[in-house]
């Protein structure tokens, strides 16, 4: 990533392409998807093993094809990766397919990026298990402010959306540990900062401050 003067705007997980170059986005890819040959400057990558893809004898397919799309420089970020109650292949093996990709984060020493419903437990015993070197960040965050503190004191940032932004979360969890993002709903990051700030009690160079710093320091860049 090569960003000109003028970032404004981090979207920290989106499934959507975009080319403007007062934004850095982290677009989404699962395995097997290829990073394109041709993308705007300012964007990185995600890319994991979901949860919905996984059946009962695809792991070793998928854990392949994710090895191949890491390697791919513009990955900056292990995910989405994770556990879902609801849907995706059997708890068992979201959980073997969660470990490998933890631990190949932490050898790669890059974040993971968490999806989780109805899997708490799972991502709690993982994290203990493997005790990662950079944060795990769990994007999509809609819980409470209970669940959100716990959740901070173990060590997990969240990335939120404009659904997760109540106020019993933004005071719940230190500012420091929190990315703003749109994932897939079509709007323009600029609103969700908008709400954030709103919330948060932020003027609005206050909150593209501190989410800049937020990102140089989960990335160890400089923007």
């Amino acid at each position: 990533m090569n960003p000109g003067r003028g970032i404004k705007f981090i979207d920290f997980h989106t499934h959507n392409a975009t080319g403007n170059d007062d934004t850095v986005t982290v677009m989404n890819l699962m395995a097997g998807d290829e990073v394109p040959a041709d993308f705007h400057h300012n964007t990185l990558f995600s890319a994991g093993i979901h949860p919905w893809q996984l059946t009962d004898d695809n792991l070793a397919h998928l854990q392949t094809e994710l090895l191949l799309t890491v390697a791919h420089p513009h990955v900056a970020v292990v995910g989405e990766a994770g556990f879902d109650g609801l849907k995706g292949g059997p708890r068992e093996v979201q959980y073997e397919a969660f470990i490998f990709q933890a631990e190949m984060a932490a050898e790669m020493d890059k974040p993971m990026l968490i999806h989780c419903v109805k899997g708490w437990e799972e991502l709690r015993r993982a994290h203990r298990e493997v005790r990662p070197g950079r944060p795990w960040v769990i994007h999509g965050f809609r819980g409470n402010g209970i669940l959100a503190a716990s959740l901070a004191d173990e060590g997990f940032w969240l990335s939120l959306g404009k659904g997760g932004l109540k106020p019993e979360v933004l005071k719940a969890v230190s500012h420091e540990r929190i990315l703003l993002e749109t994932d897939d709903s079509g709007e323009h990051i600029s609103e969700v900062y908008r709400l954030f700030a709103s919330t948060a009690g932020f003027d609005g160079e206050a909150a593209e401050r501190l989410m800049r710093s937020n990102f140089n320091s989960l990335l160890g860049y400089r923007l």
